[in-house]
């Protein structure tokens, strides 16, 4: 396979499972309670903010997905031990959010809302950044990954823009179980994540 087609190469099987995988990480409707909380007082400026923090946000996971590969070969890294290496720390994002915690990335404060924390790492945090660079190698592809990220961030605007919307429609128990069960997901896939890169360490080895 060229360069040129394994960049663009495009499974439709896999970028919903890619998907599915980045939008449960962000989980950009767990985000909404912290929004409101950060953005409390704030009329006029929400859509502002929103806007910007999606864009910081993806511009992060974009260049991450690109040049992912880049950082593996600098530091002598294996897309494997990055596997494992991001499904421990989405499994420990996991228990945070089962657990009712704040991620243990999230520093809250008042000022620059739009680029901290909300950007990064709420968005765009370990968990969000080791999930694109995972979907952007092999069976995935860098194309794949980017389309996910668009999607994903339109998704993750929508979402925030209406936030007074989703917490009425959820109320707060609702926006609480959704989050959890979400965390849930995040879990069983960190789960994969660690067997696969582990088996394939173990299988190079022998």
């Amino acid at each position: 396979m060229s360069l040129f087609s394994s960049f663009f190469a495009f499974d439709f099987g896999l970028f919903v499972e890619a998907f599915v995988l980045l939008f449960a990480v962000i989980d950009a409707v767990g985000t909404v309670p912290i929004f409101i909380g950060l953005t409390e007082g704030i009329s006029e400026g929400r859509k502002r903010i929103v806007k910007e923090a999606v864009i910081i946000s993806a511009a992060i996971l974009v260049v991450f997905a690109l040049f992912g590969w880049l950082i593996f070969d600098i530091f002598g890294i294996t897309v494997d031990d990055f596997r494992v290496a991001g499904g421990i720390i989405l499994f420990i994002v996991a228990v945070d959010h089962l657990r009712g915690e704040k991620d243990r990335t999230r520093g809250l404060q008042p000022s620059e809302i739009a680029a901290f924390p909300l950007a990064t790492p709420l968005l765009a945090g370990p968990g969000a950044i080791s999930t694109v660079i995972i979907i952007s190698a092999s069976p995935y592809s860098p194309f794949l990954a980017l389309v996910v990220v668009a999607l994903n961030t339109f998704l993750t605007y929508l979402i925030l823009s209406s936030s007074d919307w989703v917490r009425r429609f959820l109320g707060t128990n609702g926006t609480i179980a959704l989050s959890r069960i979400t965390a849930l997901l995040i879990a069983a896939l960190a789960v994969s994540f660690v067997i696969v890169g582990l088996t394939d360490v173990i299988a190079g080895i022998r």
